[in-house]
């Protein structure tokens, strides 16, 4: 919502909802950055976390739990930037005149609109982290069911071991 200066000097809080009303990372970006990665092909090992649909990004497992524990660590690290951004907005104007309320209003927007933006750098390296979470959480079933099938497959299931 963009408002026209009323002639007291609030023409910088006009100038600064004008700008939350453009500014990138409002809550329909965000959004679209937490989904970005939802049907991306994750390859680990040869094992597709999206079978059937083609490209995707061929990672060995110790590469992809890298980027998983990265991805995972700076969505975090952003989240708390978030948290502060947000304190910062709801910093109070040092005195009560009309020049120092307006100003402190003007910092506060903008200090929402950095948050916005934040939030959806958050969301993407978030997403991504729960991608590839996925991709791993799959790669690992199948190991784990290929060791039960060799186990099984060697008739020792008792002993641990199969004729392989």
């Amino acid at each position: 919502m963009v408002e026209a200066s009323r002639g007291t000097g609030d023409f910088a809080v006009g100038v600064a909802q004008a700008g939350l009303s453009v500014a990138p990372g409002g809550a329909a970006v965000g959004a679209s950055m937490a989904g970005l990665w939802r049907n991306t092909n994750f390859i680990v090992d040869g094992k597709a976390s999206a079978p059937g649909t083609g490209g995707g990004f061929e990672l060995d497992a110790d590469t992809a739990e890298g980027l998983y524990r990265e991805a995972l660590g700076l969505a975090d690290e952003l989240e708390q930037q978030v948290r502060d951004a947000v304190n910062l907005a709801r910093t109070e104007p040092p005195a009560e005149d009309p020049a120092s309320v307006d100003f402190n209003k003007a910092g506060g927007q903008a200090y929402e609109a950095g948050a916005h933006h934040v939030r959806a750098e958050a969301d993407f390296y978030r997403g991504l982290a729960q991608a590839l979470g996925r991709a791993l959480g799959m790669y690992k079933e199948v190991e784990e069911q290929s060791g039960r099938d060799i186990n099984v497959s060697g008739g020792e299931a008792d002993s641990g071991g199969g004729f392989i």
